[in-house]
């Protein structure tokens, strides 16, 4: 019987290699950043090389836990092996997967094109079920997966009618996994953010952000930290029987009748 857990260890996350997809900028960028000051290794990953990129690279590799930066087309299963591949051959095993890479397109459901639907569900769903399955494959037990949704995976918006029911399936992928990776000691947990702060959202949709901050129980919008302090519970030791889970990020927003 081992003892008490100290609680300053709960979520120490020292020792631990942790991929990020779409890390270069907003939540992605956020939740590396928090994973890397909690001790652990975090490998970047974007689509482009990036100024951002690059120097959040570079500041994460002055702390103890040390930075990698991969480049990879998340929208084919070429780039997602590819990935994968160069993670193991660079940086060994995987203790943390964190699926937030995603394309998140605006076009009204009778306007929709093929190539356009096919690009979504390609990095939304099948490059997080690929990831996690080349994960799982050499994970160990104590291992975490958490999957960045949405909370339109519950509540679709107007023009995202692609983009809602890609992240829909991914919340269902979470469950799925979940039950089968319990097993092998994996835990798999989805975070569905609401709608979170970012730079031009003012201009782009200044009644959209006055109607939410005008009807979330909390009177504001998410920021990146927010979502990234709840990525790093669920992929620390203090969310150690949670699995199959979905936490919403959202400012209580799915608590009332509409927005």
């Amino acid at each position: 019987m081992t003892g008490p857990v100290l609680v300053n260890e709960l979520l120490n996350l020292k020792g631990r290699r942790a991929l990020i997809t779409g890390s270069g900028q907003g939540i992605g960028l956020s939740i590396a950043r928090r994973l890397a000051q909690a001790g652990a290794s975090v490998i970047l990953h974007g689509r482009k090389d990036t100024t951002a990129l690059r120097d959040l690279s570079e500041e994460l590799s002055a702390l103890p836990g040390g930075s990698g930066l991969i480049l990879a087309d998340l929208s084919t299963s070429q780039g997602c092996a590819a990935l994968m591949q160069e993670v193991q051959e660079t940086n060994g095993r995987l203790d943390l997967l964190i699926n937030n890479a995603a394309d998140q397109g605006i076009a009204a459901l009778c306007d929709l094109d093929p190539d356009s639907v096919t690009s979504m569900l390609s990095t939304n769903m099948a490059a997080p079920i690929l990831l996690t399955r080349d994960f799982a494959r050499q994970a160990k037990p104590g291992a975490a997966i958490v999957n960045i949704c949405s909370i339109e995976a519950i509540r679709p918006s107007l023009g995202h009618s692609h983009y809602a029911s890609s992240k829909a399936g991914l919340l269902q992928f979470t469950r799925a996994a979940a039950c089968e990776l319990g097993p092998k000691g994996v835990r798999v947990n989805a975070v569905c953010p609401g709608l979170i702060d970012r730079q031009g959202l003012n201009q782009d949709w200044p009644e959209g952000l006055n109607r939410w901050i005008e009807n979330a129980p909390l009177q504001r919008i998410g920021t990146s930290n927010d979502v990234a302090n709840a990525v790093l519970f669920l992929a620390s030791d203090a969310s150690g029987f949670i699995t199959g889970s979905s936490l919403n990020v959202d400012g209580g927003m799915d608590c009332i009748s509409g927005w």
